[in-house]
């Protein structure tokens, strides 16, 4: 469907474990040789930016420490180590718990989806097998069911709520190592006990997602952030001009990636955003010479009295290809944008520098996945007044932090 974008005004089951939070001091004070300079990042921030802030002065890793549980791999056929590592998790609240789906990487290189629980926002319980993973029946998987020996992963998650308390699980499908190319799927559940998998988020555009934006055949659409708005103590889904909204990065193999949008009427049904003349809807390009000049990849996005704010990551491209020549290239450091509220297409307000990133004293610490600083805004959620943003990062090992933020009052819904 073709939309105008001319007009201007237009306690589960099994048994529950406890697992601590980890707090890892950090003892460096001074900077680095190569750390980029405290200017690039300024504390004093435009007072249209949520103003996130350290929850303390350590690393926090949320989702701490590797386990040896085990469960049985229907496709391998056989009991596997599923959780040798944690990542990745995304949020929100249920009945005043906040609850946490995440990626566990297994000790068959494989992907499943973990789920977690916590009172708190920083000590999480996590059940004891992964409530979501490739079956037999799982027909949407196709072609991957037929590889023999290898199991099919779940990961990179984004969750969302409906109003009505339904949660959609958006995440992408593929077999780590052997068919890289990643599907967006979506799954359902209301009491994360029962989940039903339906499939492709874009079964309707075409039989595969490389097909779905071909001028740029995507290797996978990794982190979509559908807009929402704060309800309560929940951010929940919201339509706009009778139709849910996505922003979308596109990462692809052949052709340039891409930052564009998709729509729906039911969630689990989306289409890429087209103009009248059935281009591409690209709301933001990336920016020779600043810190997102290689591409945009999507956090959270939220409504307020003055737009939908979009908090993103931007990633560096090399200083030969146009990336800022005083950060490394694939570094990854969170942003806030700000669209239109009637026209979510239609950029307002954009950072001009990151608001994180060029910690001293983390990047004192070997960095030990991505080889560049990883500052990656995840997910965010609203918890106890206030908003809680997790994010991944690398220094010193592979973890999870936190920064905070006080509800502002232009994000309530006015009732």
């Amino acid at each position: 469907m073709n939309i105008d974008l001319r007009c201007p005004g237009a306690t589960l089951h099994g048994v529950k474990m406890t697992v601590p939070c980890v707090l890892l001091a950090v003892l460096f004070t001074s900077a680095p040789a190569g750390s980029p300079p405290a200017s690039l990042f300024p504390v004093q921030r435009p007072d249209w930016e949520i103003p996130f802030s350290k929850v303390d002065d350590f690393v926090l890793s949320v989702m701490p420490g590797e386990s040896d549980r085990t469960f049985f791999d229907p496709l391998l056929g056989r009991e596997v180590k599923w959780e040798q590592d944690v990542y990745c998790p995304t949020f929100t609240v249920v009945d005043g718990r906040l609850w946490c789906v995440y990626r566990a990487w297994g000790e068959d290189e494989q992907w499943r989806l973990g789920l977690a629980w916590s009172e708190d926002g920083r000590n999480f319980s996590r059940h004891p097998e992964p409530p979501l993973f490739a079956k037999p029946s799982d027909k949407f998987l196709g072609e991957l069911l037929e590889l023999p020996g290898h199991s099919v992963s779940y990961g990179d998650s984004r969750i969302f709520q409906a109003e009505d308390g339904t949660v959609y699980l958006f995440f992408n499908y593929f077999s780590h190592g052997v068919v890289n190319d990643q599907e967006l799927a979506i799954a359902t559940t209301r009491d994360f006990k029962t989940w039903k998998v339906h499939g492709r988020a874009f079964a309707g555009e075409a039989a595969k997602d490389r097909e779905v934006v071909p001028q740029s055949a995507p290797r996978r659409f990794p982190h979509p952030a559908i807009v929402t708005e704060l309800k309560g103590d929940r951010l929940v889904v919201k339509k706009i001009r009778g139709k849910y909204w996505m922003y979308l990065n596109v990462l692809a193999t052949k052709g340039p990636y891409l930052f564009t949008m998709a729509t729906s009427d039911d969630m689990l049904n989306w289409r890429i955003l087209r103009n009248e003349e059935g281009g591409l809807v690209e709301p933001m390009a990336t920016r020779p010479g600043y810190f997102d000049s290689r591409y945009i990849d999507t956090t959270a996005a939220v409504v307020r009295d003055d737009g939908i704010l979009l908090i993103y990551n931007g990633i560096n491209a090399e200083a030969s290809k146009g990336g800022h020549p005083q950060l490394k290239p694939s570094a990854h450091y969170p942003a806030q944008v700000l669209f239109a509220s009637d026209a979510p297409h239609r950029l307002l307000r954009r950072s001009e520098t990151p608001f994180k990133g060029g910690d001293p004293a983390l990047e004192s610490q070997p960095i030990v996945f991505w080889s560049a600083p990883l500052y990656e805004s995840w997910s965010l959620v609203p918890w106890r007044g206030e908003l809680l943003l997790y994010w991944n990062h690398s220094f010193g090992r592979r973890a999870v932090g936190l920064w905070k933020a006080p509800i502002q009052r232009n994000l309530r819904t006015k009732n």
